[in-house]
C-alpha cells in the first residue's frame, strides 16, 4: 500500500520531466492532427477569419514549441549520464555511445519500417501533409539518421529532430573526451563550439550560400545545439540552483516566457530563429525551476497509481513521437477514401489526436517498456565487463 505522506510529497524533477516528455509528445500529435484534418477538410481554414486561422495554425499546430522542450530536457539528461560515467576518473566512450544508440535506434527502426508500410497503404490517396511519400533517397537517408539534411521520409517527418539528437549524442561524447584532456567543462566547450559554428554557418548562408540547403541545415543544427546545451548547463549547476533563492524566483517566470514565445509567433513578430531562442529560454527556465525546488537527486517515493501514471507518460513519449505521423496520416487517407467523418473538421482533428495519443500509450507498454528492460540488462552486463579504472583522479571541470 502506498504511504500517504509519500503520495503527498512534491514531485521530483525527474518525475516532472517524465510528465513533460509525455505531454510534449501528445501536444505534437495534436499539432500534426490539425494539419491532417485541414488537409482532409481544405474548406475549413479558408472559411475562418485571419485571427482565428492564425490561432489554430501558429498556436495549436505549432509542434515546434514542444520539440524545443525535448531538446532542453535531452541535454539535461545526457549531462547527468556523463557525470555518472566519469565518476571513476575516466570516460568510457564506447559504453557511452552504446548507451545512447541503444536508446534511440531500436524503436526508431521499428517505426521507420512501420512508416514504409503505412506509406505504401496510403500511396493511392494520401493527405497533402508531408507530401514526399515513397521517396527512395529519403528512405536511404533515414536508414543512416541523416534525413534532416535534405528531407524526411514522408509521414515520418517528426523524425527530423532525431537527426539532431543523434548528432548531439555523438558530438557531446567527442567533446567530453577533449574537455577531459584540456581540463574544461564539457558543457561549456560544447556550448562554445555550437555557438561559434552556428554564427559562422548562418553568416555563410545569408552572405554567400542562400541556395545551399546543407549550409542552412548545418547552421540550424548547431543553433539548436546551443539550446540542447542549455539543458546540460542546468544539470551542471543544479547544486547552485538548489541553494539560490534568486534562481527560484527568476525561474518561476518560465510560463510567462513561454507565453511570450507563443504570442510572438502568433503575431508574426519574429523570425523562426528568434522564436527558437525564446522557447529555449522558457524551457531552460522551466527545467531550472524543477531542479531548484528539488532537495536532492534522490529517487522518487512510491506514489502508487499516481507514480504509475507518471511512468506511463514517460514510456509513451518516444513511441508516440515516432509512430504517430504515419499512423494518423494513414487514418486520414482511410477517411478520404471512404468518406468517413466527412463533416466537421474538428471531429476529424479530435479523432486523429486521440488515435495518435492512444496508440502511443499502448506502444509505451508493448514496445518501449520491453526495449528499455532489454537495454538496461545489456548495459549492466557491459559495465560489469569493463576493467576497473586505472586512476581515480578527479575530472577537471566536471562538477561533483
Amino acid at each position: 500500500m502506498t504511504d500517504r505522506p509519500a503520495a503527498r510529497t512534491p514531485l521530483t524533477s525527474f518525475e516532472k520531466i517524465d510528465v513533460c516528455r509525455g505531454l510534449f509528445a501528445f501536444l505534437v500529435v495534436v499539432a500534426h492532427a490539425l494539419d491532417i484534418a485541414w488537409a482532409i477538410h481544405p474548406a475549413a481554414p479558408a472559411a475562418m477569419s485571419p485571427a482565428v486561422h492564425d490561432f489554430w495554425l501558429y498556436v495549436v499546430a505549432a509542434g515546434v514549441f514542444w520539440v524545443i522542450g525535448f531538446f532542453v530536457v535531452s541535454g539535461y539528461c545526457i549531462q547527468l549520464s556523463v557525470e555518472r560515467q566519469v565518476e571513476r576518473g575516466r570516460f568510457p566512450l564506447k559504453t557511452y555511445l552504446i548507451a545512447r544508440l541503444s536508446r534511440i535506434l531500436p524503436l526508431y527502426y521499428v517505426a521507420l519500417a512501420a512508416a514504409v508500410v503505412f506509406e505504401w497503404l496510403m500511396a493511392s490517396s494520401r493527405p497533402s501533409t508531408w507530401p514526399h511519400g515513397l521517396d527512395p533517397e529519403a528512405l536511404f537517408a533515414q536508414l543512416f539518421v541523416v534525413q534532416n539534411f535534405q528531407q524526411t521520409f514522408g509521414s515520418f517527418a517528426p523524425s527530423w529532430s532525431i537527426t539532431n539528437e543523434m548528432f548531439y549524442y555523438v558530438f557531446f561524447g567527442a567533446v567530453v573526451c577533449v574537455a577531459m584532456k584540456r581540463g574544461v567543462r564539457p558543457a561549456s566547450l560544447g556550448m562554445a563550439l555550437c555557438l561559434a559554428l552556428a554564427v559562422l554557418l548562418e553568416a555563410a548562408y545569408f552572405g554567400w550560400f542562400r541556395t545551399d540547403p546543407i549550409v542552412r541545415s548545418l547552421g540550424l543544427l548547431f543553433g539548436l545545439g546551443t539550446i540542447w546545451f542549455q539543458g546540460a548547463f542546468v544539470a551542471v549547476y543544479r547544486p547552485w540552483l538548489r541553494r539560490s533563492a534568486a534562481a527560484r524566483r527568476v525561474s518561476a517566470a518560465w510560463p510567462l516566457v513561454l507565453l511570450l514565445a507563443v504570442g510572438l509567433w502568433y503575431s508574426h513578430a519574429v523570425h523562426i530563429q528568434v522564436l527558437y531562442l525564446v522557447l529555449g529560454a522558457a524551457f531552460t527556465m522551466m527545467l531550472a525551476r524543477f531542479v531548484a525546488l528539488d532537495r536532492s537527486d534522490a529517487p522518487a517515493p512510491d506514489r502508487g497509481r499516481v507514480g504509475a501514471a507518471i511512468r506511463a507518460l514517460g514510456l509513451a513519449s518516444y513511441p508516440t513521437y515516432l509512430f504517430h505521423g504515419p499512423f494518423i496520416m494513414w487514418l486520414g487517407s482511410l477517411m478520404t477514401r471512404t468518406g468517413w467523418m466527412s463533416g466537421d473538421w474538428r471531429v476529424t482533428w479530435i479523432f486523429l489526436s486521440v488515435a495518435g495519443i492512444g496508440s502511443g500509450l499502448i506502444l509505451g507498454f508493448v514496445a518501449e517498456r520491453p526495449l528499455m528492460a532489454w537495454r538496461a540488462g545489456m548495459l549492466k552486463r557491459l559495465k560489469a565487463a569493463e576493467r576497473p579504472a586505472t586512476t581515480t583522479a578527479p575530472i577537471l571541470g566536471m562538477p561533483r
